[in-house]
């Protein structure tokens, strides 16, 4: 009913030169454009009847639900297509979210297995290495003796003694020496220095002997 074959007033229809007063002839430029925009909203407005007395049809045919029987079979199969693909992607998206869970996990338990390997490998750099020496006495009251490093702790034994009141042998760990102390004073037997260790020799009252002169000593120096 709305179709336009043809605008009432074409412009090509007018003289080259055309002797139409102002208002009429701007009203024949706007006469087509006019039609067109009558037919469209005309056709608008049949759309929207013929929407609502479908919408009207479908509610007096099928009520408030449309069952997949009411389908053709062409749709119905396109449906059930739809559905197939949707619980496809349903089941990739939770195996892909179960395997990024399962790499976060993996990353984790490795980045702490690799901290794990740091601390065991900074724990084994530290463990202890002792090592043994030996010198022999020169009778000097004290008397430096260079290892090339500072040990924590150190052994000293004379050959043939043992451990007593002349310290014949003496334990020593770094800042704190071995010594003998009594009413004439402290003397020193073994002490850790920089680099290195100090023995020493006093005869008397109060003998220490970590550097008696010819006597042959092992040491036990222990290093972190």
């Amino acid at each position: 009913d709305h179709k336009i074959t043809a605008f009432t007033h074409r412009i090509a229809d007018l003289p080259d030169q055309p002797n139409l007063p102002a208002d009429e002839l701007k009203a024949r430029f706007d006469s087509s454009p006019e039609e067109l925009r009558v037919a469209h909203n005309a056709v608008c407005d049949d759309a929207d009847r013929l929407e609502a007395r479908v919408e009207g049809i479908v509610a007096e045919t099928f009520g408030d639900t449309i069952d997949k029987e009411m389908l053709s079979d062409e749709l119905a199969a396109e449906l059930d297509a739809k559905a197939v693909e949707s619980s496809v992607a349903s089941r990739i998206t939770a195996e892909q979210t179960a395997r990024e869970s399962a790499d976060s996990s993996l990353g984790s338990r490795l980045s702490t297995a690799e901290n794990t390997i740091t601390t065991h490998t900074s724990q084994i750099a530290q463990k202890c290495r002792i090592y043994i020496g030996t010198y022999t006495g020169n009778g000097a009251a004290d008397r430096y003796i260079s290892l090339g490093f500072t040990p924590k702790a150190l052994l000293v034994v004379r050959d043939g003694c043992g451990f007593g009141d002349s310290h014949t042998a003496a334990l020593a760990v770094e800042g704190i020496q071995a010594a003998i102390t009594n009413g004439a004073g402290t003397f020193p037997a073994l002490k850790i220095e920089s680099g290195g260790f100090r023995v020493y020799y006093t005869s008397g009252q109060t003998p220490i002997l970590t550097n008696y002169s010819g006597s042959y000593y092992t040491y036990l120096a222990f290093r972190v």
